[in-house]
């Protein structure tokens, strides 16, 4: 579903914001102390350019990994490569992760008795052996129809050699510029986080590290990579290889690996992007979710796909780290949620909305003929170690586009509080500081600002 007003129809406007209507009621807001002190010194910071402002607009490849891919692709037919990627985006962003058997049980139940319906217990009574036959055979066979329509066909994808550069191609540049996104706010708003280990898990053709490397290149002394496909891990080393296999790797110390290392080592950096949908069942995502947060010694990124399944995995890992109670196990939130609650906007089943984002980024050359620059949504969240001591991390995150109208602008927010809020700005209500900082502010900014209900009530 469309978020911005422009894209959507009268009729589906009220349903987008029914979830912020809740919660409209009248809010004192001022901008954060420090925030209103840099804006109000004389050559300080401009509200355009306020610290929560994550600026980023787009990210490209780096110019050798482009050339890399070119030379890779060799002989290979452009156009059905082409063609592959975008059916391989269309598939991975329509993915659900596989039914699990209560979900499975329940749906049969549902279905057999919505079976049984079409023929009362009356009239099945009256029927004879062999009606009672055909009526059952009949039932297997609409069960089977029926089951086959509403669950989802889940199967690990497996990449070979040429769906592995298939991969590279149409997967490459939006995760690239996804992590690239998310790794900025972590630098941005930590400075001095200088990460010496990276692990990935599900780690396909380097995409992490190629992003990791780019900002902290000096820092790390080891990059860990776990795949499970072999034809990915020898691809991914091949492009740090720019496509010559006597090459040595543009990277010191990468190690690749199919299966997550049994010792107990401590990494600063962990990611894991894209890779729950490939798990088989929620146990072992939950297996690998604490195994990952028992090696994480600083930041653990999950990433996945901005759909309504999407979040919900991302949401999933988020609600398991949180609920660790061994002290050495302790985290909390860094990014998105400015709060360690309950996800607001999952635990509305009237909507379905994800908690997404939305990057641009710009693709391969040999497709960039015909799209310069593309989007695509994404969840994520992003987990440190220990007790909050960031203050800031309480700034209300921008979570739909800002609405930029004349003489006002309106925000859509998820506060502190693990609440939505929608907040209509004027400078003659909330100040020449705040409204400017609104203003200025997009999709998946934090608003440096405190927000206080007047009447002291809470509007659920």
């Amino acid at each position: 579903m469309k978020l911005c007003l422009r894209n959507v129809s009268n009729a589906t406007k009220p349903f987008l914001f029914k979830e912020f209507r809740r919660y409209t009621s009248k809010f004192a807001v001022k901008v954060d102390e420090t925030v209103q002190k840099q804006i109000e010194v004389e050559g300080g910071v401009s509200p355009r350019r306020h610290p929560g402002i994550i600026n980023f607009n787009r990210e490209s490849l780096p110019e050798r990994i482009q050339k890399t891919l070119e030379r890779i692709v060799g002989d290979y037919p452009v156009k059905g490569l082409l063609n592959d990627c975008k059916k391989l985006n269309q598939f991975i962003s329509s993915r659900h992760p596989p039914a699990e058997d209560f979900e499975i049980n329940t749906k049969i139940k549902q279905i057999s008795e919505e079976i049984d319906e079409m023929m009362p217990p009356e009239e099945r009574a009256n029927l004879d052996e062999e009606g009672l036959k055909r009526f059952q055979k009949r039932k297997e066979q609409l069960m089977k129809r029926r089951m086959k329509e509403r669950t989802f066909a889940w199967k690990p994808i497996q990449y070979g050699s040429y769906e592995s550069i298939v991969y590279a191609l149409g997967r490459g540049p939006l995760e690239y510029a996804v992590l690239m996104r998310v790794l900025h706010e972590i630098r941005e708003r930590d400075k001095d986080f200088k990460p010496q280990s990276f692990l990935d898990f599900g780690s396909g053709i380097g995409t992490g590290m190629w992003s990791v490397s780019s900002l902290w290149k000096d820092s790390i002394y080891e990059y860990y990579n776990v795949d499970s496909s072999r034809y990915m891990n020898d691809l991914s080393e091949l492009i740090l290889k720019e496509g010559n296999a006597n090459q040595q790797m543009t990277l010191r110390n990468v190690f690749y690996r199919q299966f997550l290392p049994a010792l107990e080592t401590k990494y600063d950096l962990v990611l894991s992007s894209y890779s729950l949908f490939e798990l088989s069942s929620a146990h072992n995502r939950h297996g690998a979710i604490l195994n990952l947060w028992k090696k994480c010694d600083g930041y653990l990124i999950i990433v996945e796909e901005g759909s309504r399944r999407g979040s919900e995995l991302v949401n999933e890992a988020r609600d398991l780290i949180l609920s660790q109670e061994d002290h050495c196990l302790v985290g909390h939130v860094f990014a998105p949620c400015p709060h360690d609650s309950i996800c607001p906007r999952l635990s509305n089943t009237d909507d379905r909305t994800p908690c997404n984002f939305q990057i641009t980024y710009t693709p391969t050359k040999l497709e960039s003929s015909k799209h310069k620059d593309l989007t695509a949504r994404f969840s994520y969240v992003v987990l440190k170690k220990g007790l909050p001591t960031d203050s800031t991390r309480l700034w209300p995150r921008l979570v739909r586009p800002t609405l930029v109208r004349s003489k006002h602008s309106i925000c859509r927010m998820c506060t502190s509080e693990g609440t939505l809020t929608e907040i209509i700005f004027t400078q003659s209500k909330h100040g020449r500081s705040a409204y400017r900082c609104a203003r200025s502010s997009r999709w998946g900014d934090r608003l440096p600002i405190i927000i206080e209900d007047k009447c002291n009530t809470n509007h659920k």
